[in-house]
């Protein structure tokens, strides 16, 4: 188990979350095994890894949140650079994950929940890439939408070269650009829902607390985007399962291009709803009379960042449009002309 935090704590470090990568080398010594929080890790019923479950993540999660909903604010001089001895700090943690073991056993029992914003950046660039290809307008599903921020893509300001979308949203995206720009083809959302096994309903504060405890503590950039994207009042995720979601949304016939998508949430899908939803969207694909797009922008195993693969109807074939770093910093555009 220690080998995951070691390298979800890499990864942190990777992101510029030193602090956060601090607390996880820290934690796995930190965890009594007689507590229900050590016993549910023990004995975790999926794969903890952070390429699967990301129960590390989970966990910092967790200890994150309580410090947030000042229920633990001894915690605060951890997430202070320099604000505490490394040698003080084990105490400290085995003392909180003590005193809160049943809340955060609670807490890890469900799947990580960031909805980080910059990601929709390649959905901005499929988005237009789309346009240009099929010329119509578009339909858009998420699975795993989390608390449904990036439903409202159309309304984010990609600010690059001549700018995609409006110059006035209050959320800006500026990632390293590589490659050719996508050609400026305005497009209309027409529809965007999407549904998640626990969707985050920003109205309620345990659901807004969740949301901000993800967001790792030393970037504050972060919690501003994040806040900018929530006043666009995005809409509410259905609570559901991904493979009944899309089945009612591809049960009848749609105007314009279906776009079906998820930004770093297919690890979180058994294999076996992988394989339904492989199956019912390349069925309905086959059968539908206007376009269908599934644009994935997910881990592969290779490197750097995501790889962001479409595969689109009734054409039946893959377009690889590039690469994205996993909090959308950087874009690799490799897409070809579209049409």
């Amino acid at each position: 188990m220690k080998r995951h935090f070691e390298r979800q704590a890499d990864y942190c470090t990777a992101f510029g979350a030193e602090l956060t990568a601090q607390l996880l080398r820290l934690l796995p010594d930190c965890i009594s095994a007689s507590s229900a929080l050590g016993q549910r890790i023990a004995h975790w019923p999926g794969d903890p890894a952070p390429e699967a479950d990301n129960l590390p993540l989970r966990l910092a999660g967790g200890l994150h949140a309580l410090l947030l909903s000042e229920k633990a604010h001894e915690l605060a001089p951890i997430y202070q650079s320099g604000g505490m001895k490394d040698a003080d700090m084990p105490a400290l943690l085995q003392a909180v994950l003590l005193r809160h073991d049943a809340e955060l056993t609670a807490f890890i029992a469900n799947a990580p929940q960031t909805n980080e914003v910059r990601r929709a950046a390649g959905l901005i660039a499929a988005a237009h890439w789309l346009k240009a290809h099929t010329g119509c307008d578009l339909i858009a599903s998420e699975l795993g939408a989390s608390a449904g921020l990036n439903l409202v893509f159309d309304r984010f300001h990609l600010a690059l070269g001549d700018g995609y979308g409006p110059q006035d949203s209050p959320v800006q995206l500026a990632p390293k650009w590589h490659g050719a720009l996508p050609l400026p083809v305005p497009y209309r959302l027409q529809d965007a829902q999407g549904c998640d096994l626990e969707p985050l309903d920003l109205r309620q504060p345990q659901d807004l607390l969740r949301l901000r405890a993800y967001i790792w503590a030393s970037q504050p950039e972060r919690r501003a985007r994040t806040d900018a994207a929530i006043s666009l009042k995005p809409p509410l995720p259905h609570r559901s399962s991904a493979i009944e979601f899309l089945r009612q949304r591809l049960a009848a016939p749609w105007t314009g291009c279906h776009l079906i998508y998820s930004t770093v949430a297919w690890q979180y899908f058994s294999q076996d709803e992988k394989s339904q939803i492989t199956d019912l969207i390349a069925t309905r694909g086959a059968e539908a009379k206007s376009p269908l797009a599934w644009l994935r922008i997910e881990a592969d195993g290779k490197t750097p960042g995501a790889a962001m693969q479409l595969d689109l109807w009734p054409e039946q074939k893959r377009i690889e449009l590039g690469r994205m770093d996993f909090h959308g910093r950087w874009i690799t555009w490799t897409a070809p002309q579209p049409g």
